[in-house]
């Protein structure tokens, strides 16, 4: 029997080593070694030789993805295509891992160190991930051992442009693969960073001096485990555990036009997830079945000045606690015949969101906030071989989310505040034309959705906190005003076209993809009743985007060498005199690699990003300055185990400011030393 496969089970998964074949879910076209048409892969081979430290780092050296850090919160997220990161699915071994509340994850929190790869998808993508993905999804996938004994430890360190300790890295990763399929994962890291000093093009001001950024230190710790079981038909299933706890203060406004002064800290941010899954396959077909809980704490002090110590009878200055957590289940069905992979998936999500009010005086905890929804996902998709070199893929997901519960002590507009349901239909296909076996055309069109989160429908603090805004639209920095909840808030609906090319040729992988997507009822954070003191998130907008990605990739036995270029213009179809903030119209990134002799390599980058816009405190909007960074490193590997690195960050110690009132690290240097076995 011809197996038409795409890998949305992987049934044949020996073919990929130490990756964690459970947490995928892939949608590709016939298979093909060196042509993935729907997800670009990133291995833990580009993590290492990028040094990319964390999952941001290593998203933001793709086509299609930028990196953004939103000063205001610290907080490291990305955009695809211009979608910010709450309208981005992002899962763990397919476990959705966002925060419940406002849908937002904090990138830089979590450490390249255990992580087999990193798939992306940027419009079509399978229906097994549920709803929630109109932005693309972002797959990320633990390692999987496959000897019967085998690890890695690491350090690593960062230094300030005058050498100064800035930041240490360590991490260890154990795993065993045994004879009679039984296999067990560990894996630990700490990252401690003392401060970041900035570049010297920043002279410093009132808020904060030049040197070393004020309030800059955070710690992460993090353990994970996973066990499970591979039978000989290469059924499988594992149960997986991490827990990570962290602390990070919040570096203050540097420029008082673009952002307003506050004195936050936030002395616990802390995520925990346990998830078991496990696949039976027979002979044409397989059941897949996952159930998961994961939780989010984090306490956030708002103080009254910048000794960062006491509060008053303000209500700028506040303790709190936020627990988030999500549990969940999938469960999915695949039938394979000579000409049809047929798949069928079922997703429940139960989300809770609850806010506890800290005396400031006394500590005393008290319950402010408990929101509960659901969200079910229908969906079923189908490969057709209508030749041997034509594949037609549809698929179909229907989604609900329904508001459970609404506790909420602020008595503001609180006749207002209801519990509603909303759902949406969601169809999608592609035509694959293999011209080749080693190049490809496709075309392809998708409809996906996104449910407003609790913090778009009821959220009633200071107007223009960014939540509006289905691209990452205007008004992000405090514009002002008041805010009006709004129940009533639909899905947002953005339907993507694109036409790509792929080839492969003698060691040069090339990739140029045009795309065009509309999206309508987009949610804007606007005046209410014509009282610019009162704002509200309706479903107002309409945003067309439009952009070009180009891949190029070549390696010989001792060299190699990329470059993507991404082109993205955002049209705001509903007000032209609102701009699309924090995402560049044009971005590049360039590495090469070349093996010297002696198991000595040198590695350089450069990444070049422009046109990104950004919001002031008047409304008004500036465009941030083009940046273009160099980095350069040394690689030796003494033999198959050890290895070590030194290097170059941002070499011209450019001054970077992806948010205007913060700007981050000039020049750094490292040296890692990593051991394998």
């Amino acid at each position: 029997m011809k197996k038409s496969i795409i890998s949305l089970s992987l049934i044949a998964s020996a073919s990929l080593a130490q990756s964690y074949n459970l947490g995928q879910v892939n949608v590709e076209a016939k298979k093909n070694q060196n042509i993935n048409v729907f997800e670009k892969t990133i291995t833990s081979d580009d993590i290492s030789r990028d040094n990319s430290i964390d999952i941001s780092d290593a998203l933001d050296n793709i086509s299609g993805v930028s990196k953004d850090i939103q000063g205001g919160r610290g907080e490291s997220t990305i955009h695809i295509r211009g979608f910010n990161s709450k309208r981005v699915g992002v899962f763990i071994d397919g476990v959705p891992i966002y925060v419940p509340y406002d849908g937002n994850f904090d990138y830089g929190r979590f450490l390249t160190t255990d992580i087999s790869q990193i798939d992306v998808s940027k419009a079509y993508s399978s229906v097994v991930f549920g709803g929630n993905t109109m932005g693309g999804v972002v797959n990320i996938i633990s390692k999987k051992p496959k000897k019967e004994f085998e690890g890695n430890i690491k350090a690593e360190m960062i230094f300030d442009s005058n050498m100064k300790m800035a930041r240490h890295i360590e991490s260890l990763n154990l795993g065993t693969m045994q004879k009679n399929g039984f296999y067990t994962q560990v894996g630990a890291s700490y990252s401690k960073q003392d401060h970041f000093r900035m570049s010297d093009d920043f002279k410093g001001n009132s808020h904060q001096a030049s040197g070393d950024r004020l309030r800059s230190e955070n710690e992460d710790k993090k353990i994970s485990l996973k066990v499970g079981y591979v039978a000989n038909d290469d059924s499988e299933i594992s149960i997986n555990y991490s827990n990570q706890k962290g602390e990070k203060q919040q570096a203050p406004v540097t420029d008082t036009s673009f952002a307003k002064e506050k004195y936050w800290d936030w002395p616990k941010v802390d995520k925990e997830s346990i998830s078991i899954v496990g696949q039976k396959n027979f002979n044409n077909s397989y059941v897949k079945a996952l159930a998961y809980y994961d939780s989010s704490k984090n306490n956030l002090n708002s103080y009254k000045d910048n000794t960062y110590s006491s509060f008053d009878n303000n209500k700028k200055t506040f303790k709190n606690e936020n627990e988030d957590y999500t549990y969940g289940a999938r469960v999915e069905y695949g039938l394979a015949n000579d000409n049809n992979f047929f798949k069928t998936a079922t997703n429940y999500k139960k989300d809770s969101h609850k806010t506890y009010d800290i005396g400031k005086t006394n500590n005393k905890k008290t319950l402010s906030e408990n929101y509960e929804d659901h969200t079910i996902s229908l969906g079923v998709e189908n490969i057709y071989n209508i030749t041997p070199k034509l594949e037609l893929l549809a698929g179909l997901s229907y989604d609900m989310k329904k508001a459970d519960k609404l506790y909420d002590t602020e008595t503001k507009y609180l006749n207002m505040m209801k519990l509603e349901e909303n759902d949406s239909f969601s169809p999608q296909a592609a035509l694959i034309y293999s011209i080749d076996d080693d190049s490809k055309l496709r075309v392809s069109v998708s409809k996906k959705t996104y449910m407003p989160s609790m913090k778009d429908r009821y959220s009633r603090g200071p107007g223009g906190d960014g939540s509006g805004g289905g691209n990452g639209s205007g008004g992000g920095n405090g514009s002002g005003g008041e805010k009006v909840p709004n129940p009533d808030l639909k899905s947002e609906e953005a339907i993507h076209y694109e036409l790509s090319y792929q080839r492969y040729y003698n060691g040069l992988n090339f990739a140029l993809a045009g795309f065009f997507t509309r999206v309508d009822d987009a949610i804007q954070n606007v005046t209410y009743n014509s009282n610019e003191k009162l704002k509200q998130n309706q479903n107002i907008g309409s945003f067309d985007h439009r952009g070009i990605e180009l891949d190029l990739e070549y390696a010989n036995d001792d060299f190699k060498i990329g470059t993507n270029y991404t082109f993205i213009s955002i049209k705001n179809r509903s007000n032209n005199n609102n701009k699309i903030v924090d995402v560049p119209n044009h971005q590049i990134f360039f590495f090469a690699q070349k093996e010297i002799g002696a198991g000595f390599s040198i590695y350089g980058n450069m990444k070049f990003r422009k046109g990104a816009y950004e919001n002031k405190m008047d409304k008004s909007y500036v465009e941030n300055p083009t940046t273009t960074t160099f980095d350069i490193k040394a690689i030796y590997k003494a033999n198959k185990n050890l290895s070590a690195q030194i290097g170059v960050k941002n070499i011209g110690d450019k001054l970077i400011r992806y948010d205007m009132a913060y700007p981050m690290a000039g020049r750094e240097y490292f040296a890692s030393l990593e051991y394998k076995f």
